[in-house]
């Protein structure tokens, strides 16, 4: 069973990204300076992020992009992840949601087991996060819950 809802693509379920900071730049031309950019969810293929308001991307744009877990231990940072956006969807009132998957044919750093390993220990750290912030949250704020609690 899978509560997959019959609209969504990604392969596997992506992880709220509260902690991770995102910053890319486009792929072609050699001086771009590195912008900020808000990574809303993760998972070790890709994720989805919101732009400044002057930043635009459009669907099959190559940027590169660094990231970095803040945690209380310390910080995991991974950079020059090479990634394609595959889709965009215009939210209104809060700007594009750009959906992007790592290429991990780009090039030899994004074909190394280290980088691949490092994309996964910060999806292992995001999802164990998650539960987490599941597992202490009242059972009156989950709607899915309250929902199935109503028809008992």
């Amino acid at each position: 069973m899978s509560d997959k809802h019959p609209s969504e693509r990604r392969q596997l379920r992506r992880l709220p990204a509260a902690e991770l900071n995102v910053s890319w730049r486009p792929r072609k031309g050699l001086f771009h300076r590195y912008r900020p950019a808000k990574g809303l969810d993760f998972t070790r293929n890709g994720l989805s992020l919101r732009l400044n308001p002057e930043d635009t991307l459009a669907p099959g744009d190559t940027v590169e992009m660094a990231l970095e877990l803040v945690m209380e231990a310390g910080t995991l940072s991974v950079g020059r992840v090479v990634a394609i956006v595959h889709n965009m969807r215009d939210q209104p009132g809060s700007g594009p949601l750009y959906g992007v998957g790592f290429d991990f044919n780009a090039n030899r750093l994004m074909r190394s087991d280290h980088l691949v390993a490092q994309l996964g220990r910060i999806e292992g750290i995001l999802e164990r996060s998650e539960k987490l912030k599941l597992k202490i949250q009242p059972l009156s704020d989950i709607d899915k819950l309250q929902g199935s609690m109503d028809h008992n």
